[in-house]
């Protein structure tokens, strides 16, 4: 086999994990409070030297085919190294609803689980059957003195997020900040878990309203396409070095 495919192959399982995340952030743009991802990668230089085919006469069939190819170590692989969250914020939408609350810069909600604390930008939020403030996944939302209960009555949340019913004080909306080298990594359904929180001094709430999610569809469309014909392109690459391969081995030793 021509060992010019292994590297054009791993750009082409890079080119398809690529896709697989601009396909998630397009399923999840009209989610409340999503952060699309953003796929990384890396350059792999080949370390295997020339001469592991000789100084292993032992090895097996199976692992001969299954592990990296001897040749030049100029040979360059590409795969996927990380995965990026953009925290940028997306537009704010009105509802109405007082209890839809959007935050504005870089602060969190605070929700209890039971797996722990975990943090999200989705403020849709309801009264569960004890009257408590809970997300759409039926977690607490944490105040500053624990969880918060809201009485009947008319309810107003101000800027920094105190709570009123009816004009009394029933508790205050816990925001938390993380600085820009210790974010929080997602965790699922629109969870964050993990970074350095600490409690917003000045939070800026708008109730009323929630924060949609931060993809761009028509930006992760053109994305996609282009993924899509660059794997095209790797593939079309193999396929012709398969094809001449496969001449060699038909032409090779034939008089003349």
């Amino acid at each position: 086999m021509n060992r010019a495919i292994y590297p054009i192959l791993s750009g082409a399982v890079a080119q398809e994990k690529q896709l697989q995340v601009f396909a998630n952030n397009l399923a999840n743009v009209n989610t409340t409070g999503f952060k699309q991802d953003q796929q990384a990668f890396r350059g792999l230089l080949a370390r295997t030297s020339a001469m592991a085919s000789v100084t292993m006469p032992t090895a097996s069939f199976a692992a001969s085919i299954t592990s990296r190819p001897s040749g030049p170590t100029e040979r360059v692989f590409t795969e996927p190294h990380a995965l990026r969250t953009a925290f940028e914020p997306g537009r704010i939408r009105i509802t109405g609803n007082p209890l839809d609350i959007a935050v504005q810069g870089n602060g969190f909600f605070e929700v209890k689980t039971p797996q722990g604390v975990r943090y999200t930008r989705n403020g849709m939020f309801s009264l569960d059957n004890q009257r408590r403030l809970v997300t759409n996944l039926g977690h607490p939302v944490m105040g500053v003195k624990g969880e918060i209960k809201i009485p009947p009555g008319t309810v107003q949340i101000n800027a920094q997020g105190a709570i009123q019913v009816d004009g009394n004080p029933v508790g205050t909306i816990k925001v938390v900040e993380f600085s820009d080298n210790a974010m929080p990594q997602k965790y699922t359904e629109g969870l964050f878990v993990g970074g350095q929180p600490k409690v917003a001094a000045n939070p800026q709430l708008q109730s009323g309203h929630i924060e949609e999610s931060n993809v761009n569809a028509l930006g992760e469309m053109v994305k996609m396409i282009q993924g899509m014909r660059m794997y095209e392109s790797a593939q079309k690459l193999i396929q012709t070095l398969d094809r001449m391969t496969e001449t060699a081995i038909q032409d090779i030793g034939r008089v003349q």
